[in-house]
């Protein structure tokens, strides 16, 4: 054999052992079995075939400085890493990586030698063992490719729950087939890096490409519900002027809705604009609606029962003049009796009488006679208190003449 021969083989046999990179610190998993060759589906993740042996447990105290050291010379043009964290102390394919540092560009390295990386662990992290992991998408290996190491860690000064580590992005997985694959010749721009980013000298980046990109990526926490809860109903589109704010309501308490019922058969829902003569307190109130009609101010009135069409038009309420005192509705107000025959009118809305004791609200040119309510009178279109006369004067008897 020649010295050729024997150099070429060598220098094949030191080139193979030093191709590509493995993780030195912190101490992997299952060390002895280790090998710096990239991972395949059936082995993530952490080339979980080799198992899960501890043999240096790597304790790490949230804030402080750690390294990341790798070892090989054959960084294919370097790429892009991460450095994640699962709960999970024997990861399987189902286990969440929650990452805490990129580096986009020249990682390991852009010549023949890995370089290490300064990192520290967020106080998200919570308390306890955990799974460290590196990953890498080379650059230049003519393939898509993808290698993971990970080490056992014990976590100290970090949180006592898990609802920071949770809203941290998730550990991009890609190249293990061709539904998420990293562009040839280009290294990896993560579509969720996180907090802690390092760029590379290099100006190469770009996304992955395929169509499972977009779940693998990961996604950030839904936003939490604003201080004091979030609102009983909300739109499906912004309001853009579209929905009606909710009625404001009235010092003292919520308005009263509407009447269920009149006294005689009137409408059970007030119209909008309110119209029309009632007894406050008439019903219950009812839930609070932007088109419920606000009651009738407390004042002095006398009250009178009106008998209206379900169907009409609201009329318009007559001007009561106040009387004295407050007088109280009757506990069991007589039922006035409709007229057996109807008039014509002009003005809708407005009150016509048929005499001092009968009257009617126009309706749309037509008008029912009603009796008008003891103590009042029908008079020129209003409805009034009958007046009172009292007693006739008599003249005294000391003003008569007397004939003597």
């Amino acid at each position: 054999m020649s010295f050729r021969t024997i150099f070429t083989a060598v220098t094949a046999l030191v080139a193979t052992a030093n191709a590509h990179v493995l993780m030195k610190a912190p101490v992997p998993y299952s060390v002895d079995k280790l090998d710096n060759s990239p991972i395949t589906k059936a082995q993530y993740p952490c080339k979980s075939q080799n198992g899960f042996t501890v043999s240096t447990m790597n304790s790490m105290k949230v804030g402080e400085k750690n390294t990341l050291e790798l070892s090989g010379s054959a960084v294919h043009g370097g790429g892009s890493c991460q450095l994640s964290v699962s709960l999970d102390t024997e990861p399987t394919a189902d286990s969440v990586f929650k990452v805490i540092k990129s580096m986009e560009g020249g990682c390991p390295g852009i010549d023949t030698k890995a370089n290490s990386y300064d990192f520290t662990l967020p106080d998200s992290i919570p308390n306890g063992k955990a799974t460290f992991a590196w990953t890498w998408m080379s650059k230049l290996a003519g393939q898509p490719e993808l290698y993971m190491n990970c080490a056992p860690i014990e976590v100290t000064g970090g949180s006592d729950d898990k609802t920071a580590f949770e809203a941290l992005p998730d550990m991009l997985v890609i190249n293990l087939d061709d539904s998420c694959e990293s562009v040839p010749n280009k290294a990896v721009q993560f579509p969720n890096p996180g907090q802690d980013v390092m760029k590379g000298t290099t100006d190469d980046l770009e996304p992955p490409v395929g169509a499972a990109c977009g779940s693998s990526a990961g996604t950030p926490a839904e936003p939490s519900s604003p201080a004091g809860g979030a609102p009983s109903a909300s739109p499906s589109a912004p309001n853009d002027g579209q929905y009606s704010a909710a009625p404001t309501l009235p010092a003292g308490g919520a308005p009263s809705a509407a009447p269920t019922s009149i006294a005689g058969g009137a409408s059970s829902a007030l119209p909008p604009n309110g119209g029309g003569v009632f007894a406050p307190g008439a019903s219950s109130a009812a839930s609070v609606a932007p088109s419920a009609a606000p009651t009738l101010p407390g004042t002095s009135t006398t009250l009178i029962t009106v008998t209206a069409s379900p169907t009409a038009p609201p009329p318009v309420a007559p001007t009561v003049p106040a009387g004295t005192g407050s007088p109280a509705a009757p506990s069991t107000p007589s039922t006035p009796s409709a007229g057996g025959s109807s008039g014509t009118c002009t003005e809708n809305g407005s009150i016509v009488c048929n005499g001092a004791d009968q009257f009617g609200l126009c309706n749309n040119g037509e008008v029912v006679w009603q009796a008008v309510a003891s103590g009042t009178q029908c008079t020129n279109g209003s409805i009034t208190k009958r007046g009172y006369h009292g007693r006739i004067a008599r003249p005294r008897w000391s003003n008569r003449r007397h004939i003597h």
